[in-house]
């Protein structure tokens, strides 16, 4: 469920620094007082759902994006990973990437999906919440690498995300 408001004030540092714009050049933007970005900056007030979308409109940064939905999902999507163990480096996330990855599938091999879920043990059933969070980590990792290579080189993650919606229907992925 999509929250119709949410506290969007790092996501807004975020846009602001890598876009090398000030708060006022962003109201204008986005048709709202600078007051009220100030405020949504500062978390004392709550972002609302309709300026969120304009603003994935009007800016492309996959980074503001990753932040903006992870926060009006209410996280069910991949945050940004920003912490201290995480090295922002393109070649460093790439191998964090692949890290992760090759952990999620080692842990999928050791999984037996046959049963019916209802037939499952405790035990199987922990194996697979655990196969979950493997997947969830490679999953965040895999969009956090997207997310800096596209910004690295400057190529549009909604293009090409449009791209590829015409491939995924031939394949019968999506409708």
């Amino acid at each position: 469920m999509i929250k119709d408001s949410a506290y969007a004030g790092g996501a807004i540092q975020t846009l602001l620094q890598e876009e090398e714009i000030e708060g006022v050049q962003l109201a204008m933007d986005l048709n709202v007082s600078p007051q009220l970005v100030s405020h949504m900056k500062n978390d004392r007030r709550r972002m609302q759902k309709d300026i969120a979308q304009q603003s994935l409109q009007v800016y492309d940064d996959p980074t503001y994006a990753m932040e903006l939905i992870y926060e009006f999902s209410g996280g069910f999507t991949s945050p940004v990973l920003n912490g201290k163990a995480i090295d922002k480096h393109r070649l460093a996330i790439e191998q964090f990437a692949f890290n992760e990855i090759e952990e999620a599938v080692a842990v999928l091999k050791g999984v037996n999906f046959i049963k019916p879920p209802g037939e499952t043990t405790k035990d199987e059933r922990e194996r697979i919440a655990q196969a979950i969070d493997e997947i969830i980590d490679a999953e965040a990792a895999i969009s956090n690498l997207k997310a800096t290579l596209a910004k690295e080189y400057k190529i549009s993650l909604k293009d090409r995300v449009n791209k590829r919606v015409p491939v995924w229907k031939s394949n019968g992925w999506i409708q």
